[in-house]
């Protein structure tokens, strides 16, 4: 899909490969793809020129077709999905590119929006190189959860760590009863500037990004600044990340239930 030449490009990085949940992204939801879902809601946002899905399996790629989604397959050897976004930047004129998980099925078009819209001007005055997304933890299970990262950020609001533990540390069953700190989960949603998207993506892996597995860290060790932008409670409801096929159940529960009340 394509509105204008320089405007935000967002790609959907998939990959069928999963220790937890292999072929995620054609899981069904509904009677539709996991990766269909996102493409959707990606294309129902205003701020967007083109969305187009990323993969380097052609059972995906297929399966984006057929729903009419554009797809470009891309290499095989990529690390990460940072990189494999990068390869299809490099490939469109759009400055600002959003690396949008294809894990997120139900998010709000309106959150795309302001992201893009929020974070695109704090990269233009030169006051961040990428822009994410965070909202308060209420849950303890999920604050030790190693499938929910966590971040930390100076007054600024610019990110000090992002971790698979709780940070700072908190013993288990102290949540909730040390005076009014928040804790915050981070969202697999990223606006970059694409040249230090490219950067990145030729950077060497870091030691802080292979212990966390976490690759939103080698912007931390190469010195980037990340601004972590907060959506509300509502809003994080639909930021509902699939990592397991017991996440898939409750994104089915979430989806029935907002159809229910429509």
């Amino acid at each position: 899909m394509t509105r204008t030449a320089d405007a935000t490009l967002v790609v959907i990085p998939a990959r069928y490969p999963s220790t937890r949940f292999p072929g995620k992204p054609l899981a069904d939801l509904n009677g539709k793809p996991m990766i269909q879902h996102v493409w959707e809601r990606a294309i129902a946002a205003k701020r967007p020129g083109r969305v187009l899905v990323a993969t380097d399996d052609e059972r995906i790629a297929q399966a984006v077709r057929r729903f009419g989604g554009e797809v470009m397959m891309t290499s095989a050897d990529h690390r990460t999905g940072t990189e494999r976004v990068a390869e299809v930047s490099a490939q469109f004129p759009a400055e600002r590119v959003v690396n949008l998980q294809g894990d997120l099925p139900l998010f709000q078009p309106a959150t795309l929006d302001r992201l893009i819209e929020t974070g695109g001007a704090l990269i233009q005055r030169g006051e961040a190189d990428l822009i994410t997304a965070k909202s308060a933890l209420t849950d303890e299970e999920e604050l030790f959860s190693p499938h929910s990262v966590k971040v930390v950020t100076d007054e600024r609001g610019d990110a000090l760590y992002f971790s698979r533990s709780p940070i700072p540390h908190i013993e288990r069953g102290a949540f909730g009863k040390r005076g009014s700190f928040t804790f915050y989960k981070h969202y697999g949603i990223y606006l970059y500037h694409k040249n230090f998207l490219l950067h990145i993506a030729k950077s060497p892996e870091g030691n802080l990004e292979r212990m966390e597995r976490l690759e939103q860290l080698r912007v931390l060790e190469q010195g980037g600044r990340v601004r972590v932008m907060e959506i509300e409670k509502e809003e994080a409801l639909y930021f509902w990340e699939v990592n397991t096929p017991e996440d898939l159940v409750r994104a089915r529960e979430i989806l029935n239930n907002v159809r229910g009340e429509a």
